[in-house]
């Protein structure tokens, strides 16, 4: 696989970017350029220019300046800590206008590809699973409807030369996110029970953030347009790999599942007061399978994943447990979802 440089990758300091950039170390890209707005976590690797800002007013010029390949990874997503409450994320500011100035400046540099990476919750509710890329596009909730509008803006930019790709992923999982997992985790830590919405035999699609990059860069590295699911090797219900987690703590936690339709009602109603601990499209689909085929990507690039989800989670939860510690042995969690 070949990715043209130079190449920008915006999000780079963050947690699917850190991924893909040990991959374009991987393979040897020369001249790499990163964009985001927090700090860069570490030294910053060889080969590689960081720029700090805001994609929603930084002048990218010179970190677009003789571009070949733009990665866009960049996102305000419901872990972003960019405001305090969910109910206060900026979603559309950053992932709709943070989109058209990243395919404006790409454009400006003449740059030959674009990969945006989006999510599978543009398809909203699914009519029919596994969800492909042809399920109509319908989200319900702020994060997916400005992605999906973010996907649009992506697909006009065609119409200006731009050749370009898609990835919907569904949840990210790996060293270094936690997000809403990590409740899961604090809970089977202390030994408490696991709450579920639903019975916890719905498939949720969760995958490793390796393989995530690995399809980023090989629709970076392909031409033509494209729409790319990228999906797990294997989908566990939510009850198994939870049980799994259990099973690698030692953990006496058990999984307590709730009726899912009263406790949607509720959170409907603690949503309309702004205090819901979850939104729409997370709730909404929480005791729903939600798989999704990404035989395209198979077809079209010779991608395949080579983690299963409930792999992941455990490499997560490994990670989880190492950086949380205490020099006594007890869990800190150090990062909790709004």
């Amino acid at each position: 696989m070949r990715i043209d440089g130079p190449v920008v990758v915006t999000g780079g300091a963050g947690f699917l970017g850190a991924e893909v950039l040990r991959q374009l170390q991987a393979l040897s890209c020369s001249d790499v350029r990163v964009i985001d707005v927090a700090p860069f976590p570490g030294a910053v690797p060889e080969r590689v220019r960081f720029f700090r800002g805001d994609l929603r007013s930084f002048d990218m010029t010179e970190a677009f300046a003789g571009a070949k390949t733009v990665l866009h990874l960049a996102a305000c997503q419901y872990h972003t800590p960019l405001a305090k409450r969910t109910y206060d994320l900026p979603f559309f500011e950053v992932n709709v206008e943070g989109t058209r100035r990243v395919i404006e400046a790409a454009v400006g540099a003449k740059a030959a590809r674009l990969v945006f990476v989006s999510t599978n919750m543009v398809y909203g509710l699914p009519q029919r699973l596994p969800l492909s890329e042809d399920h109509p596009r319908a989200p319900f909730g702020p994060y997916g409807q400005s992605k999906l509008a973010a996907e649009r803006l992506v697909e006009s930019a065609l119409a200006r030369g731009l050749d370009a790709a898609i990835v919907r992923p569904g949840l990210i999982v790996g060293p270094g996110r936690t997000g809403v997992v990590a409740r899961v985790f604090d809970w089977i830590l202390a030994n408490r029970p696991v709450w579920l919405i639903g019975n916890g035999k719905n498939r949720y699609e969760m995958m490793a953030s390796a393989d995530v990059a690995s399809l980023v860069l090989h629709a970076g590295a392909a031409k033509g347009f494209g729409v790319y699911n990228c999906r797990a090797r294997e989908v566990p219900t939510m009850r198994e790999w939870i049980e799994a987690v259990i099973a690698r703590a030692g953990s006496t936690s058990r999984v307590v599942g709730v009726p899912g339709r009263p406790v949607k009602i509720g959170l409907r109603a603690l949503e309309a007061l702004r205090i819901a601990p979850l939104r729409r499209d997370q709730y909404l689909i929480a005791d729903l399978d939600y798989h999704l085929d990404a035989e395209r990507a198979r077809v079209d690039l010779g991608w395949s994943p080579r983690w299963s989800g409930t792999e992941a989670v455990l490499e997560t939860f490994r990670w989880y447990t190492a950086k949380t510690a205490s020099p006594g042995g007890q869990p800190v969690a150090t990062e909790r979802p709004s």
